[in-house]
């Protein structure tokens, strides 16, 4: 089965799975080195439907253009596939809905490297630690390497964020000059 069939596959589940909800399912490039995961789509992603966009996708192409990255080889994902509009935060129980799909997402990518982009994000890939203690720092996730950062959409309250953003996903260069990370 193909990466492509394998990804409808997954869609098809989360359709079935949340048959009440407008989902916004990953984007980009199949055989991305970078898979960003996001938190959950707004409005604007809602609308587009893709998993971002507006302000948070401008802010973030301006860094991987600087840091000479293609954004069109790059794969975006949100933890959780629907705009939680109204709702401050979202369970611990509703993020754990979405894993298991996740997950598969990233299985299929198979990337080098995975970059979470806020708390939300953070904590369905599986790291429940406060951002603020680690981001930029690199985690070693089996068969790709973890970068946590803060979500784009953080320098509309804070302009200083992209500073970090940027310093954080500096690293990526790095990473993605190594070699694949083994299983283990």
């Amino acid at each position: 089965m193909s990466e492509i069939q394998r990804l409808k596959q997954v869609n098809e589940s989360l359709k079935k799975k949340f048959k009440d909800k407008k989902l916004v399912f990953g984007s980009g490039f199949i055989d991305a080195k970078v898979v960003f995961v996001g938190e959950a789509p707004g409005p604007d992603e809602e609308k587009e439907g893709k998993p971002m966009s507006g302000h948070s996708e401008k802010i973030l192409n301006q860094i991987l253009r600087a840091l000479g990255i293609n954004k069109n080889k790059v794969y975006l994902t949100n933890v959780l596939k629907y705009n939680f509009a109204g709702k401050k935060i979202p369970t611990n129980k509703e993020i754990r809905s979405y894993v298991p799909f996740l997950k598969e997402e990233i299985k299929t990518i198979n990337p080098r490297v995975v970059v979470t982009l806020g708390n939300i994000a953070l904590t369905g890939i599986g790291l429940r630690q406060p951002l603020d203690n680690i981001h930029g720092r690199v985690f070693n996730f089996g068969s790709y390497e973890l970068l946590p950062t803060f979500h784009p959409s953080h320098t509309l309250k804070n302009p200083e964020v992209k500073n970090l953003i940027q310093n954080d996903l500096a690293k990526l260069k790095q990473l993605l000059a190594k070699e694949k990370p083994q299983e283990t």
